[in-house]
């Protein structure tokens, strides 16, 4: 569940605040309410989640479901998945805009450098059948046992916490795991303090390996969380929708190029400095979203606004993205 609080933002969050019609959005409270899964889609979002009744679950597996109630204005989840719910006749909601995509990594632990998942490795991967599993299916083979999977990216990295300098997890020797940002950066941080000698692992960018095995895939980004609005909301209500896109249009700025300044929005919210309560709202400090995001490299795979790449990078990619992954593997 969201944890609430007022907010104490002042002119901090949106120093370079714009305006829709002569008003100003962001002091502007849209009344509306949302579902998302908490991680990486969350920093888009930062804005909203502090500000408006947005719902952020650790338990991606509960979103699903609404997507037949109908009960929220506005859902987050996994855009790949999605479109077994928005395709349908009878659909409640539809795409409105990409979040993120292409934070994926594999790991590979106490391997050459070059080396890549084989069939018969212990290999540890979230959510079965998502975006990141598509991509690492379509680029390795489906070579991951059924048991391996976790349902969320943040159980998967609380069992990766525990891994020893063996590289060892529950007595078993891990070869690779399937993980996304912020979990990656994290995830090093700790091994590095628990004396884990971290020059062993291997990383491969997910969404580089998938592109460099489709090269008709023509998009910048791998689609991966996306913001689907109700259709009953936005008959009824177009102005707010716009106003809403316009300010997350402004969040994904920020997020990508003043991440220390979203950092402070945070920090000055009622949320404070506690890395506790950053993690049980986000899924991720403001420590690691800065090293994550800093100096424009945008690890979290933040997809941007500006030159209408958020128009182009829609849910056509979804579809092709569909289509490559269900017709080819390696």
């Amino acid at each position: 569940m969201a944890i609430r609080k007022l907010l104490i933002l002042g002119a901090t969050l949106f120093a370079l605040s714009s305006c829709t019609s002569g008003e100003n959005i962001h002091n502007q409270t849209l009344e509306y309410t949302m579902l998302m899964p908490s991680g990486a889609p969350t920093l888009p979002l930062y804005y909203e989640i502090l500000k408006e009744e947005v719902e952020v679950t650790t338990t991606p597996t509960d979103i699903p479901v609404q997507f037949n109630t109908g009960e929220y204005d506005y859902l987050v989840f996994d855009s790949t998945k999605a479109t077994n719910f928005i395709n349908k006749e009878d659909a409640k909601y539809s795409f409105k805009m990409m979040l993120t995509g292409g934070n994926f990594h594999v790991l590979g632990f106490n391997m050459e450098e070059n080396s890549i998942p084989q069939e018969g490795d212990y290999i540890l991967s979230f959510q079965k059948d998502s975006t990141s599993d598509k991509a690492f299916k379509n680029v390795f083979g489906d070579i991951i046992p059924t048991t391996n999977y976790f349902d969320a990216i943040n159980v998967l990295q609380t069992q990766l916490t525990t891994m020893n300098e063996n590289f060892e997890v529950s007595g078993i020797k891990v070869d690779w795991a399937v993980v996304s940002e912020p979990q990656r950066t994290n995830l090093m941080n700790i091994w590095a303090k628990n004396g884990i000698d971290t020059s062993k692992i291997i990383d491969i960018d997910l969404q580089k390996a998938f592109k460099d095995n489709n090269p008709t895939y023509e998009f910048d980004y791998i689609p991966q969380a996306a913001l689907y609005v109700s259709k009953e909301y936005e008959s009824a209500n177009p102005d707010q929708v716009e106003k809403l896109i316009a300010r997350i249009q402004e969040s994904v700025t920020n997020v990508i190029e003043n991440p220390e300044q979203v950092a402070q929005a945070i920090e000055e919210s009622e949320i404070g400095t506690d890395t506790n309560a950053q993690t049980a709202q986000f899924g991720f400090t403001t420590d690691i979203m800065k090293e994550v995001q800093k100096d424009g490299k945008n690890g979290f795979g933040i997809v941007p606004s500006k030159e209408d790449l958020n128009l182009k990078f829609d849910d056509g990619a979804v579809k092709l993205f569909n289509t490559i992954t269900t017709t080819l593997s390696n």
